[in-house]
């Protein structure tokens, strides 16, 4: 495997003027032809922000009034997955590789270099669930994906001095989410990575952190080793240009959120979350909209609302919807039974913000 890392620090004016251009990078590294190869980058957040999943209701998920108050900026990834906090406390890496067919929705083998690392320097890390990294129970990291064509991008958030506070403030997690994970909040769920660093490294940075990982990436001590491209002006107007036409688009950050009578939402092991804001009139449903931080970003979500509008608010005839919105490839492994029961049984039933 050929792998190239991508220096961005060139275009961190760019991003601290406009932060959804850091969510425009991967979309560039997977479509634009001079990237052949695979390419490794590491991202720095200069400033406080909240990144909810392509799937995600921000209504649902965000803290709207507090980010506002206290200017934390929200922007939305390409990519699936959940929402999260990052500030300048985190660092974020990110593969994007060719599909040779073996290591598409494989975390662990993209988490491996950074758990490698943080083994060496005394952190018990461990990979639990879909795509989270913890240690002592707690997540430190959450990861995502996005497959467009032929290559698809793999990365995740390593949190080491993160406002923890706003984290917990900022996000609203769905209360099946947090039940599936035994825990009652966002701040009991996550930590950083800062109070399990001992000794010579109590005081590693974010740069180290990124040193160590090139490091092991590359199998090499000296970083003049590593076959290294730097982000030119063309890039950035590039990179620019995909976050005007889309990522940084009011209709792309804030999605189109309608607010119908019922949501409710189940997490599965493995697939994630899962969440139906829908109407009934009359026995049938008349509304539906498919939020979730499933991993599968590009299934057609519009196909399955499609069969659920104007079917019968019964459990055969919901599963029957499920079934012909062929959930199995749009979201993942989740049976249309599981689906339809989530929708009928209130005790998932969540609270509509107001």
């Amino acid at each position: 495997m050929i792998i190239l890392y991508v220096d961005i620090s060139t275009g961190y004016k760019y991003i601290k003027e406009k932060p959804e251009i850091a969510q425009c990078l991967s979309v560039y590294f997977l479509t634009n032809k001079k990237f052949k190869d695979d390419v490794l980058y590491f991202y720095h957040p200069v400033a406080p922000q909240v990144i909810v999943g392509a799937n995600q209701n921000v209504h649902f998920e965000v803290n709207l009034d507090y980010i506002h108050q206290h200017g934390i900026a929200l922007t939305r990834r390409g990519a699936g997955g959940g929402a999260v906090y990052v500030d300048p406390g985190n660092l974020t890496y990110s593969f994007n590789v060719n599909d040779d067919g073996t290591n598409y929705m494989n975390f662990r083998h993209f988490a491996d270099p950074a758990i490698e690392v943080l083994h060496q320097i005394g952190v018990d890390a461990e990979m639990t669930g879909r795509n989270d990294l913890t240690v002592n129970g707690q997540k430190f990291s959450g990861m995502s994906t996005l497959k467009i064509g032929n290559r698809f991008t793999c990365g995740g958030t390593l949190m080491l001095d993160v406002d923890l506070q706003s984290a917990s403030q900022a996000l609203n997690p769905p209360k099946s989410k947090l039940k599936s994970k035994g825990i009652k909040s966002v701040k009991s769920r996550v930590t950083n990575l800062r109070p399990y660093l001992k000794g010579k490294f109590a005081k590693l940075t974010s740069d180290d952190l990124q040193t160590m990982i090139l490091q092991k990436v590359f199998h090499t001590e000296n970083l003049k080793d590593i076959p290294t491209y730097i982000m030119s002006e063309d890039d950035w107007d590039n990179v620019k240009q995909i976050a005007q036409e889309k990522f940084g688009t009011p209709d792309w950050v804030m999605g189109t959120t309608q607010e119908f009578g019922n949501y409710h939402t189940r997490h599965f092991d493995g697939i994630g979350t899962v969440g139906v804001n829908y109407s009934v009139e009359n026995g049938i449903i008349t509304q539906a909209k498919i939020y979730g931080d499933f991993n599968n970003a590009g299934g057609d979500l519009h196909h399955i609302e499609t069969q659920l509008i104007g079917t019968p608010f019964k459990r055969d005839n919901l599963i029957e919807a499920f079934r012909t919105g062929d959930v199995q490839s749009n979201i993942g492994n989740v049976s249309p039974a599981d689906l339809a029961d989530m929708l009928i049984d209130d005790q998932y039933k969540e609270e509509i913000p107001k």
